[in-house]
């Protein structure tokens, strides 16, 4: 399980290396690109790579103070798309959980005039 972080950075290569081959990607290129809610500097892009690395997400051929070439691999590429996946199925769900919740309460008052009317005509 990836982190917020290690996401956007993770999403951020992928979207890069479109094509599946390395890229070569200044560090300084990759902390402006991701959302500056994160405030992540040179040191931090740094140890998320080498944790997205050791974790065979990517793959980095070289690595220099400034610039990194840079591959997601297919484990790295299949997490982003399961995750999406997992976005759009939660927002189903929402959408059906309220339409169930709605339908419910609807039949709990039709149900519940039901049995006040029978009982006053009976009694």
């Amino acid at each position: 399980m990836l982190d917020m972080r290690s996401k956007e950075v993770l999403k951020l290569i992928a979207n890069i290396c479109k094509e599946g081959s390395y890229q070569v990607i200044e560090i300084q290129e990759l902390s402006s690109l991701l959302p500056a809610k994160y405030k992540m500097d040179k040191e931090v892009i740094l140890q998320i790579l080498k944790h997205l690395t050791s974790a065979d997400y990517i793959s980095i051929k070289y690595k220099d103070d400034n610039v990194i070439c840079v591959t997601p691999l297919p484990f790295g590429r299949q997490y982003i798309e399961s995750e999406e996946e997992r976005k759009k199925n939660n927002k189903k769900m929402k959408t059906f959980a309220k339409g169930a919740f709605i339908s419910a309460l609807f039949a709990a008052l039709i149900g519940a005039f039901l049995g006040t009317l029978i009982y006053n005509i009976i009694f």
